[in-house]
């Protein structure tokens, strides 16, 4: 876009990544990092003003601060919201079915007012869940609830689609692919070991498969084709949070929800088996067809033992995609060889890895020389990890991870994590991309601290506590 000026060039980026870089995620990763900057700082600078007056939590930790502009990156530091900020309502409004009061309360962290949506007769979270994807323009995801609660992210229907879209081109290509060499191939089945519909982040994915990745409903393949009850989740959740603290005999459950616990058992009970016969299934009807699975390391790992118990490998097809982020749950220790085993069974020569997280919509891949490359449209922070002060944008720094989501347009896209980076701002990599990178080894601050990371606002203690009691007031 030579012709354009800066402004309207970074309005472009903002608005739709994937269109901006045409679709070629080697070009979105060969642009100069002085030159991108320069965009990043225009985009930020265009949300900060569209945003201010619209998002509610952000005018109110801004005007404290009496912060109207920035003039360089590392200046929005102070506005960018913690991620427990997205569950830091009080709990008894979920235990109560407030949510009317929710409602109240995501309406402070979103440009649209929800309040005006009936949500009197809703009676559980799926209820809730459900009426708002009806009746609003958000696509609500919420978290898995392990800390006992679960935090809900307003992300609008537009967002995620864009998103998608961008996906499609950082899921499917590798740096100095031509975007023809995948788009000319046999059309993907997409498979999901999990449920079709629901509430959680990594459920709402399925939206994307059908719209951006397979291209029908009929070529996505998950495990279950309903809905995963939200609730049930959030009490799985809470009755795990209780047994870590040991204090089961406090927990107190609606007595509605308590009587599907057995329901929930019963699930988790047969899960194993099942997804076992839909792998064996899905190893026999899509024998040859080229596949896209995006998973934890643990679930590809485990369909590659199905198909080494029944002698199987080069099941599909050699220009499959197979990708996994995040880490192995439950204490899984995978062999030294398991992605060369996934291949082998597959029929591929590589699994892509990635870094990301639900609040930042952004995958950002592995590269062939180990490190993490940061996609254009989201800035990524490094903080020390006890006082949030942002660290120099140059050499080598390891501290907290933030970002800023520059393709957020109906929430603040800055976001502070619980993750530690280590990130190098001006070495080269020897994979010939420009973008920032961040070396692997990504680690949770709550883990190497022995599960006790406060993350601290980067606003002053006053701004922060004020703008956090204006958040959860219900007047």
């Amino acid at each position: 876009m030579p012709d354009m000026d800066l402004a309207n060039r970074a309005k472009a980026l903002c608005d739709d990544p994937a269109a901006f870089f045409d679709h070629d995620y080697t070009a979105m990763m060969s642009i100069e990092r002085a030159p991108l900057e320069a965009l990043q700082l225009e985009g930020i600078r265009q949300r900060l003003a569209g945003l201010r007056g619209k998002v509610a939590m952000l005018g109110k930790l801004a005007d404290n601060q009496g912060i109207e502009d920035i003039d360089d990156l590392n200046s929005i530091v102070p506005l960018l919201f913690e991620h427990v900020m997205y569950k830091s309502y009080p709990p008894s409004l979920l235990e109560n079915r407030r949510f009317k009061d929710i409602n109240l309360f995501l309406s402070k962290l979103t440009s649209m007012d929800l309040t005006g949506i009936d949500v009197s007769h809703c009676q559980s979270i799926d209820d809730w869940m459900e009426t708002m994807d009806r009746e609003s323009p958000l696509m609500i995801m919420h978290s898995s609830g392990t800390s006992g609660t679960m935090s809900f992210l307003p992300v609008s229907k537009k967002e995620w689609d864009k998103f998608g879209a961008a996906l499609r081109v950082t899921f499917l290509q590798n740096f100095g692919d031509e975007p023809e060499t995948q788009e000319s191939g046999e059309e993907f089945h997409a498979i999901y070991p999990y449920f079709r519909h629901g509430g959680a982040g990594h459920v709402r994915m399925c939206e994307i498969y059908v719209n951006h990745i397979c291209g029908s409903e009929e070529r996505l393949h998950t495990a279950y084709p309903g809905r995963m009850s939200s609730d049930l989740l959030y009490m799985g959740a809470k009755i795990r949070a209780a047994q870590a603290k040991g204090q089961l005999d406090r927990l107190k459950i609606s007595p509605a929800l308590l009587a599907r616990k057995a329901e929930l058992e019963a699930i988790q009970a047969a899960m194993p088996e099942h997804l076992m016969a839909f792998f064996a299934e899905l190893a026999e009807t899509l024998k040859g067809k080229r596949i896209f699975f995006w998973g934890a390391q643990n679930l590809l790992y485990n369909v590659t033992k199905i198909g080494h118990e029944k002698g199987l490998k080069n099941i599909f097809s050699p220009d499959s995609v197979i990708g996994t982020g995040g880490d192995v749950k439950d204490g899984m220790v995978m062999p030294d060889d398991w992605k060369e085993q996934v291949c082998d069974f597959v029929g591929v020569d590589r699994i892509k890895m990635c870094y990301g997280m639900s609040e930042v919509l952004g995958l950002h891949n592995k590269c062939g020389a180990g490190h993490y490359h940061f996609v254009p449209w989201v800035v990524p922070f490094v903080l020390d990890p006890d006082t949030s002060k942002v660290l120099p944008r140059e050499g080598v720094t390891t501290g907290r991870a933030a970002f800023f989501d520059l393709g957020a347009e109906t929430r603040w896209g800055g976001f502070i994590t619980g993750d530690e980076v280590t990130i190098h701002w001006d070495d080269p990599c020897g994979c010939g991309a420009k973008a920032v990178w961040a070396e692997d080894g990504i680690q949770r601050l709550g883990a190497k601290r022995g599960g006790d990371d406060k993350i601290s606002c980067a606003a002053t203690e006053g701004a922060h506590k004020d703008a956090m009691s204006f958040l959860n007031s219900f007047e």
